[in-house]
């Protein structure tokens, strides 16, 4: 086999739908997204393509995040038929030479399912797991209503925000760089928060804070404890429209995606009571489904209590790995 490499050509995405199997878990989807061609803006990105006498067999990505740029992401995958032929890890030595010559000095991270094939090529190339990432699906009722801010007297409280409320991008930022601090996003601007994660674009349409240090005889409405902000479906507002009345309740039936964040400045206890609080309410009604890693500890320690309990469950779970520092 005398396998040639070249940078990528229009139709190649098609000519790898031919070979690649299906995706083993849902990262493979996300980072075959990476490849594509050569760009410096609005992210670095690099893609090499393995030719078998001019038949697609492979290929690799790497590219700069700019929200996180402390790492590169990378990603490799090959063909059924031409895997263990050395490809991947041609392509992989590619990769790491395109990712050094334009940014020296940064290593890479890629993200896998559990015991798949490329958690194991991950492991091959010397990389070590650095973060869990799962989805967790909470059902209604999963955890019971719980009295806020009844009385004069009562020092938290809960309230709608707007989603371009600066106090709540703040907040939302603060929470951010510390849930991240394993992988430091960079230095972002409040307008950038705000895109990324509250307006139209993002899909964000709701918000809900907890107050604490209410004071209500004094006036003082206290600071954010902790958030959650909805994100609107793409894929169901559409089958929404299309949907007829009998659907409807089906439709309905499916979880919402939801951010929940608190102020880094709590202790992890204090964090997961008001995390339990936001989520009772959230979830009085409807299913919600979160992301939470293993560094969002309030929240990791919520959801896993409430699987145990069998009122939420793991959807699927993912692996970052990334070169030793």
């Amino acid at each position: 086999m005398a396998v040639s490499y070249r940078s990528w050509n229009d139709g190649d995405d098609l000519r790898l739908l031919e070979v690649l199997p299906a995706p083993e878990a849902d990262p493979v989807i996300a980072l075959r997204a990476l490849m594509g061609p050569d760009t410096d803006e609005p992210a670095w990105s690099r893609t090499v393509v393995a030719t078998d006498d001019d038949v697609v067999v492979g290929a690799g990505a790497v590219q700069l995040n700019p929200l996180h740029p402390s790492r590169l992401w990378a990603f490799v995958e090959v063909g059924s038929a031409n895997r263990g032929d050395g490809v991947g890890q041609a392509l992989a030595a590619r990769m790491r030479e395109a990712g050094e010559q334009s940014h020296p000095g940064l290593p890479l991270r890629t993200k896998v399912g559990p015991g798949t094939t490329g958690e194991s090529f991950a492991q091959a190339q010397g990389m070590v797991p650095v973060m869990t990432h799962r989805h967790v699906v909470v059902a209604p009722g999963a955890i019971p209503p719980q009295p806020i801010g009844e009385g004069d007297s009562a020092t938290e409280s809960v309230e709608d925000l707007a989603t371009g409320s600066v106090e709540l991008t703040r907040a939302v930022g603060e929470f951010y760089r510390a849930a991240n601090a394993w992988d430091p996003p960079a230095d972002l601007t409040l307008g950038q928060v705000n895109k990324q994660f509250l307006s139209d674009s993002a899909q964000a349409y709701g918000a809900i804070v907890l107050r604490r240090g209410v004071d209500r005889g004094a006036g003082v409405r206290g600071s954010i404890g902790a958030f959650a902000i909805s994100y609107r479906s793409l894929e169901l507002d559409a089958e929404r429209a299309e949907a007829d009345p009998e659907r409807l309740a089906e439709l309905d039936d499916l979880p919402t995606d939801v951010l929940i964040g608190w102020d880094p400045t709590l202790s992890d206890e204090e964090a997961a009571v008001a995390v339990a609080k936001l989520m009772g309410l959230l979830v009085a009604r409807y299913p919600i489904r979160v992301e939470v890693t293993d560094a969002m500890r309030p929240l990791a320690v919520v959801c896993a209590q409430l699987v145990a309990e069998g009122t939420a469950k793991v959807i699927d779970e993912a692996v970052t790995y990334a070169d030793p520092t």
